[in-house]
């Protein structure tokens, strides 16, 4: 064993100098070892001392080991002293044992490292996390090969989940050591998603390292980054990085990749479906082409070489030539995969989620279509002629319709199995459902439209099969395009020859211009036969169409009663059913149709403009009478406040004036009460009493039922004033809601308030109470000069007559208007609340009107700020709208591209 190895295990006694009995007791022997070193002239005890101090450490005896280990001054004395710091851990003394290892200054490598290992342990056991840190980290700096060390680290670091250093110990040690274990440790971080902060570059030189040590390692740290670069910012840059490496790198042809050529396919769709512009793939793509052309297998070659031709049939000379010669050659040389019908929804769905992201409205009848022709198991069969009744028998015959004039219109028709009989619409705008004969006519009148005629068919369920019966074909413009939209959506032609003049020169060459539009679509013919008509002249007929379309057939039928005309049409049927071919068809209908979505969709952005510009226009118009009819609306408020205040206060006023001429009126005439034998020493306490009870009478009997009178015509005139405030409210209502479309606001007030009043009118028929007036009993000066005049001279009766006289002058020439004014506030106190609160009452009448009106106004100005905004986008960014369409586009030609290879030659669509 070597001696550091013997120092570190603490095993130095051993190796030294307990080589003899090995049943006799270390301290024994060593104690001998001792006495006889001692008794040597150059004696030296330090040795034995250091193997003392193992035995004593080994036996928990560390007081002893100290003591013997502090007297080491030799070689050993840096042993020494990890060693005593080892014992004054074990006491527990962990400030003693870190300052002693912080201490021990030595060259060794292999004592620094077991400090740094100890001092990390004695750190965790103190639970100070960041100084154990550092020294795990500069025992693997000192010494990585050292016992361990990187794994104890590794540990330390995913226990304390710190991702950056676990991530950065398993590159360094990946790259120092080549070893697989370290790979995989790296590649179980990437996989698990500990890799965030580290850059895309920052693995780059250990995936170079990664290729000459094991390409299955390095396939699968590169698939971990792609995946884990997925969802994150960086992802472009990634992608960059990652296509240089593969582009740079001598990679065997001989091997046969997992996972990478599958993770760049997604990544191109990924690339094309919209997220992106051109600016951030120029530089890109034609890097992951290349890269992806290097290392496709057989599944994905034709995919990248398809995408590599696409993208340079798109952008050309962005792609080195090599690449593109490379690309043609394996797209000949590939192998179907069977994968295109797959591959081409997959697209059209893409399309249609942007153009639902960005409300862009797509044709639904390109939609549905593409749906029919994704169903393998139906077919379709077009009938087509230029002869429209005789067309028209022929379905009418193979389809047995009992009410079949009910069909006769001018739209295309899809004749369909079904369990019911239902009548679809199918157009540009959607498919809906025909519940009047009106809705066929209206849509007569659209080109576009297609009519769905559901019913229980024994023919077509037999051979899942769908007839189109396009209409008109008489003088058939030639570039017609709808037909040959209808045309793309069938399986094959079924041309009903004229009977008058079978295969004419004019149907030969409509036929003929129809082939060089869609040349893969089988065309096969009907012909009726009639007594005019021989077997030899059928067979010559048959011969001139064999001269111009050799695959074609020709079915006859006749009218006459003679034979199953359906059963032999269902025994025809099957001989140009092919599903191969059908397959081969539909991908290039298909393919026309995306195209056709496409450019549709490049015509939207001027058309969407329009519509947003149109719509800014009529939603500011429309804003701008919700927010005049809010102004107006407070004007309305303030002018019916102001009316129905006035009214009452009118009525209020006429009540309160009455009372300022009848209360003096009434105090005067109580002076009839005197008598010349009155008590005139307290006549003026019975006057005030007297004057008093007449007013409260004429309040209680005359003045407050007038007043509840005329509340009632209050209320009534007011209830006509906010009758009035509806009414033109439901005419704005109307108006509104004709200009939205839609039931979108409701301008309802709250008559409540007028209940609330009657409510307050019905409780105040009650007697009023007012306190009692001291009318008399003021001490004004003239009434204490009557008071004491009458208390002095009422005693004596001669003085009567004079105080009479007195009182009578007194109290008719005395003037009451301020006791009529008291006494009016009285009255008008108690019915305060009822005029103060009219303001608020009659806002909360116009409460709802004016929320609904400023919601609708501020839903109005949202949606114009949001549509200036996007046209705003749309005019300065105008690649946001097309360079995904742009995109889509390129993703269409490798689609084309692939169909070339599937067919072996090119068609035109």
């Amino acid at each position: 064993m070597k001696l550091e190895e013997c120092l570190v295990k603490k095993m130095y006694h051993e190796e030294k100098f307990l080589q003899g009995d090995l049943d006799d007791h270390p301290i024994r022997q060593l104690g001998g070892l001792y006495l006889a070193e001692q008794k040597k002239d150059m004696a030296d005890l330090s040795y034995i001392r250091f193997a003392q101090g193992e035995v004593y450490f080994h036996n928990c005896d560390y007081e002893a080991a100290i003591f013997k280990w502090e007297n080491i001054h030799n070689e050993l004395e840096p042993w020494a002293k990890k060693n005593i710091a080892d014992a004054y851990f074990e006491l527990g003394f962990l400030s003693t044992a870190e300052d002693i290892y912080k201490s021990i200054t030595t060259e060794s490598l292999i004592l620094n490292t077991e400090v740094a290992l100890q001092l990390f342990t004695l750190y965790l056991e103190q639970r100070k996390y960041e100084e154990a840190d550092q020294m795990i980290k500069n025992a693997v700096a000192i010494h990585p090969d050292y016992q361990n060390v990187t794994e104890l680290a590794c540990a330390f670091f995913v226990d304390r989940e710190d991702w950056n250093s676990a991530v950065d110990l398993a590159v360094n040690e990946a790259a120092r050591t080549k070893s697989p274990e370290w790979f995989q440790k790296l590649h179980s971080f990437i996989e698990n998603g500990h890799t965030q902060s580290h850059g895309a570059s920052h693995f780059v030189p250990i995936l170079y390292l990664a290729q000459k040590v094991d390409l299955a390692i390095f396939e699968d740290l590169m698939a971990a980054l792609w995946k884990n670069h997925e969802q994150r910012e960086d992802y472009l840059s990634w992608i960059t990085e990652a296509t240089i490496i593969l582009q740079d790198s001598d990679l065997p042809h001989t091997y046969r990749w997992q996972s990478l050529p599958g993770l760049m396919n997604n990544t191109f769709m990924q690339m094309l479906a919209g997220k992106y512009y051109l600016a951030d793939l120029a530089e890109i793509m034609p890097n992951l082409l290349a890269a992806w052309l290097k290392i496709a297998d057989n599944k994905t070659a034709p995919l990248a070489s398809a995408g590599v031709l696409a993208w340079n049939d798109t952008f050309y000379s962005q792609i080195n030539e090599d690449v593109v010669r490379s690309a043609e050659e394996s797209l000949t040389e590939s192998v179907n995969q069977g994968m295109l019908m797959e591959k081409i929804m997959e697209l059209a769905h893409a399309i249609q989620n942007w153009a639902d992201e960005r409300g862009l409205n797509l044709h639904k009848r390109f939609e549905w279509i593409l749906e029919q022709l994704e169903d393998l198991n139906s077919h379709r069969v077009m009938v087509a002629s230029m002869s429209t009744s005789e067309k028209s028998s022929f379905i009418h015959e193979m389809l047995k319709h009992s009410d079949s004039s009910c069909i006769d219109v001018s739209l295309p028709v899809l004749f369909k199995d079904g369990q019911e009989t239902e009548f679809q619409l199918v157009s540009d705008e959607g498919v809906s459902v025909v519940t009047t004969s009106k809705d066929i006519i209206e849509a007569e009148n659209r080109p576009d439209t297609l009519l769905v005629y559901s019913e229980p068919n024994t023919l077509l369920h037999a051979h899942n099969m769908t007839m189109i019966d396009y209409p008109e074909m008489d003088g058939v413009n030639k570039s017609n395009s709808h037909f040959l939209e209808y045309l793309r959506m069938s399986d094959r032609l079924l041309f009903v020859l004229n009977n008058k003049e079978p295969f004419s020169t004019e149907e030969c060459e409509f036929l003929l211009d129809i082939t060089e539009k869609v040349p893969l679509c089988p065309i096969h013919f009907v012909l009726k036969k009639s007594e005019l008509l021989s077997a030899d002249g059928v067979y010559e007929i048959e011969k001139r169409i064999k001269n111009y379309f050799p695959n074609a057939e020709l079915f006859t039928y006749s009218t006459d009663g003679e034979g199953d005309h359906q059963e032999a049409f269902s025994r025809f049927i099957p001989q140009y059913q092919d599903g191969e071919s059908n397959e081969r068809l539909r991908t290039g209908n298909m393919l026309f149709f995306i195209r056709e979505t496409i450019k549709h969709l490049l015509q939207q952005q001027v058309k969407v403009e329009e519509d947003l510009n149109r719509s800014i226009q009529f939603d500011e118009n429309l804003l701008a009478r919700l927010q005049g009819a809010v102004h107006q609306l407070y004007d309305l408020e303030e002018e019916k406040i102001k009316a129905i205040q006035n009214a009452y206060r009118s009525l209020r006023d006429e009540i309160r004036s009455d009372l300022i001429k009848t209360i003096p009126k009434l105090i005067k005439e109580s002076a009839d009460i005197l008598r010349e034998d009155s008590d005139f020493g307290n006549i003026h306490h019975e006057l005030n009493d007297e004057m008093n009870k007449r007013i409260d009478e004429y309040l209680q009997y005359t003045v407050h039922p007038r007043y509840i009178n005329s509340l009632q015509d209050w209320i009534s005139f007011s209830e006509g004033e906010l009758n009035e405030v509806q009414k033109l409210l439901v005419e704005w209502n109307e108006s509104f809601n004709e200009l939205m479309g839609e039931e979108r606001i409701r301008l309802e007030c709250d008559f409540q308030i007028l209940a609330d009043w009657q409510r307050d009118a019905d409780r105040m028929t009650g007697a009023i109470q007012i306190d009692k007036e001291n009318i008399l009993l003021k001490r004004t000066p003239a009434q204490m000069l009557l008071k004491s005049a009458g208390k002095i001279f009422g005693v004596i009766p001669a003085n009567n007559s004079m105080m009479y006289n007195r009182y009578k002058n007194f109290i008719e020439n005395e003037n009451y208007s301020e006791t009529a004014e008291s006494i009016a506030n009285k009255f008008f106190r108690q019915f305060e609340l009822l005029e103060k609160a009219i303001p608020r009452d009659i806002s909360l009448f116009f409460r709802e009107p004016f929320t609904a009106l400023k919601k609708s106004a501020a839903s109005y100005q949202e949606q114009v700020d949001k549509n200036k905004a996007a046209l705003t986008e749309m005019k300065s960014h105008p690649e946001t709208f097309c360079d995904p369409i742009k995109l889509f586009d390129v993703r269409l030609r490798q689609l084309e591209w692939l169909e070339f290879q599937e067919k072996s030659r090119k068609h035109v669509y």
